[in-house]
């Protein structure tokens, strides 16, 4: 149990670190509801899994008390857990709703492709982006679904007022699936070994990161190449010193419980903030507002600071 004095800390720690995960949450079209759902489920698994009394079943109650969650709500849950063995999908976003349907008829060409559409038809009954987002019954005003669209890089509002579908999926450019597999596998495993070294620090892992915080954008690209280069030289090395001590690859390797070990890299960049006298000034925005949605058919220099932390 954390002692009272850190949980302040903690639950904070907790906040910035899913600061980032929120961001991809709405920028990849996955809605509050279905990241609610999941954190409950998670929290009933994980009471399940890991906090058993090693002399009780465990009970609804047991869970409510180490969860915090209710009786009724955990029942229901667990009940959910024994009845189906696959993960209920997630609610879909608005854009995938609108871009789903924007690919059926009455809104495809005879080729089955997205027609283009008006904003606001100028007759009733006539295909419209208004008609489609308000045959989906959502609970949004069809500006602010269009706003989004065109933030997520889906649709396009042209000049004339019409607006066009340019991707018919709701999933980021390129193949994710791969990468999307080590989301799932290695802040879990980094966010391990930080808990591991404030809980054993006696037994500390490796855990070490550099940071400098006035670099000029202009070295970014020659930096880039030359951290990939080290952290390709450095994996060579784990490879190696990880191969040596494998039982699968080296027979006299020591023996003992079988281990899963793992030695990572990664490099990251962001904006540091600027501060008086940083000889980088912000770049001012000249971003054009988007065109207004017509009807048819009209146009209508610091010192650097470095930074290391180390395994505690």
């Amino acid at each position: 149990m954390l002692p009272r004095a850190l949980r302040e800390s903690f639950t904070g720690a907790i906040r910035r670190m899913l600061r980032p995960v929120v961001r991809q949450l709405v920028a990849w079209g996955v809605p509050y509801p279905a990241f609610d759902r999941l954190v409950r489920e998670l929290f009933v698994e994980v009471a399940e899994d890991e906090f058993k009394l090693p002399f009780k079943r465990q009970t609804d109650s047991r869970i409510a008390l180490v969860t915090g969650l209710n009786r009724k709500e955990i029942a229901r849950l667990r009940r959910r857990q024994v009845a189906t063995e696959n993960p209920r999908p997630a609610e879909e976003a608005v854009a995938t709703r609108v871009v789903g349907r924007w690919l059926a008829p009455p809104y495809v060409d005879r080729a089955g492709q997205p027609k283009v559409l008006f904003y606001e038809a100028d007759r009733p009954g006539a295909v419209s982006f208004i008609r489609l987002v308000r045959a989906l019954a959502l609970d949004v005003p069809p500006r602010s679904v269009l706003d989004e669209l065109i933030r997520g890089g889906l649709v396009e509002l042209r000049v004339d007022g019409q607006v066009a579908l340019l991707r018919q999926a709701n999933i980021p450019e390129g193949d994710p699936a791969t990468k999307l597999e080590l989301l799932a596998s290695d802040p879990a495993e980094l966010f391990t070994t930080i808990v591991h070294n404030l809980e054993r620090p006696d037994a500390t892992w490796l855990q070490r990161k550099v940071v400098y915080d006035n670099i000029g954008a202009d070295a970014l690209p020659a930096l880039r190449a030359a951290a990939r280069d080290a952290g390709e030289e450095f994996m060579r090395a784990a490879n190696r010193l990880l191969a040596t001590n494998d039982r699968d690859r080296n027979p006299r390797a020591p023996a003992g419980r079988r281990s899963r070990v793992l030695l990572g890299a990664y490099y990251f960049e962001a904006d540091a903030p600027q501060q008086a006298g940083d000889s980088a000034r912000a770049p001012t925005d000249t971003t054009a507002s988007h065109p207004r949605p017509g009807r048819r058919p009209g146009p209508g220099r610091r010192r650097s600071r470095r930074r290391a932390t180390r395994s505690t």
